[in-house]
């Protein structure tokens, strides 16, 4: 089969996302499909080992979406190439103009969506006034053919299939839960306390920064709280660092190094308002590593009970209760270590995962 990815956001410009689009291409590639994959054209574009086509565009909506006109003569050629288009993530202007070709006959190809992001909004009443209107601008003039002009949404998120169907009139047939997933052996496993929380995520709004001053209150002086990301929140950690001597702000780091400070962390937080399913979460099961989050998109899902805290979405206080509950219990944090290493074992390695995903694409292509 040969199969045109395309995800906008690529290497060095995007952590998880583009992290999760190469694994899925690598395993078409294991798995004897050809893969050419379609990103934004950026300065020092990474194209790691794949035929990747940089695609120019006119502007960045704020600062994070790239838009560009006439995109069906840029990649027409992969078009006529392919037997299948993947659109990776909804939340790109780029993969909402493609599903449009779609629904007006210019593309001809079968075209599957695989959902990232957050489409839920009962979040917005939390972020700020520019957030707010992004989401709602987005899901209402774009999201749409993201839905109802793609063959088939494969979707990280098992709760958000429902929204689907109410929201853009998606029949079931037409929509399937396939978990994230990660390639378990790679994941340096957690060996000692090391008194260090971690947050891995960019510095935005909805990633639940305002919540980090109530967070610190409940981490004692002399642990740690590493926090690994960049963006446009970073002014607000900086005035906490002049408050919190505990805080560690590493910004933007390549993966290996990253699975390095997951691995020597006890704690994984993620406040999120908004996820599908947090790739951050992943990982820090697969290195043995407990996780608190709240219980939006998939994480009900993917932290069963016995592998940390999927919170009452937005409940601070309960949040903060659990956080100073693992930090006093160093045996509950490790039960709960092993038990998620075990659980991305047995439902999130490509070994499990990747088959249903070909099954899918077989059955829309055919």
């Amino acid at each position: 089969m040969k199969i045109l990815m395309v995800c906008p956001d690529w290497f060095p410009n995007s952590a998880g996302l583009a992290q999760s689009c190469y694994d899925t291409c690598k395993q078409f590639i294991k798995h004897g499909h050809e893969v050419k994959v379609i990103v934004a054209k950026d300065k020092n574009v990474d194209h790691k080992d794949l035929n990747v086509k940089e695609i120019p565009y006119l502007t960045r909506f704020g600062g994070r979406n790239p838009f560009t006109f006439n995109i069906f003569d840029k990649i027409k050629e992969e078009v006529e190439w392919c037997d299948v288009v993947c659109l990776f993530s909804y939340m790109y202007i780029m993969n909402s103009q493609i599903a449009k070709l779609r629904c007006k006959g210019i593309i001809n190809k079968p075209v599957i969506h695989f959902y990232r992001g957050s489409l839920e909004s009962n979040f917005l009443k939390h972020v700020g006034l520019f957030t707010k209107l992004s989401k709602i601008m987005y899901d209402w003039l774009l999201a749409k053919p993201m839905f109802k002009c793609v063959n088939h949404v494969i979707s990280n998120s098992e709760p958000t299939l429902a929204l689907m169907e109410q929201k853009y009139d998606v029949s079931k047939d037409r929509l399937s839960y396939v978990k994230n997933a990660l390639y378990v052996d790679e994941y340096p496993l957690w060996t000692k306390e090391n008194k260090r929380i971690v947050f891995i995520g960019r510095l935005v709004d909805n990633k639940g920064i305002k919540f980090f001053g109530r967070i610190l209150e409940s981490i004692p002086s002399n642990w740690k709280f590493t926090i690994i990301g960049d963006g446009p929140l970073k002014k607000q950690i900086l005035k906490l660092k002049d408050k919190y001597d505990n805080i560690e702000l590493i910004g933007k780091v390549n993966h290996e190094e990253c699975l390095k400070l997951i691995s020597e962390s006890d704690i994984n937080i993620l406040p999120t308002f908004a996820e599908g399913s947090p790739r951050s979460v992943m990982e820090a099961s697969a290195c043995g590593v407990p996780s608190i989050c709240f219980a939006v998109g998939d994480v009900p899902n993917t932290i069963p009970s016995n592998c940390g805290y999927s919170i009452t979405p937005y409940n601070i206080e309960e949040f903060c209760s659990k956080l100073e509950l693992l930090i006093k219990d160093k045996d509950l944090r490790e039960r709960m270590g092993i038990s998620s290493r075990k659980f991305v074992e047995e439902n999130m390695d490509w070994e499990v995962v990747y088959p249903q995903i070909e099954k899918i694409l077989k059955e829309v292509v055919e």
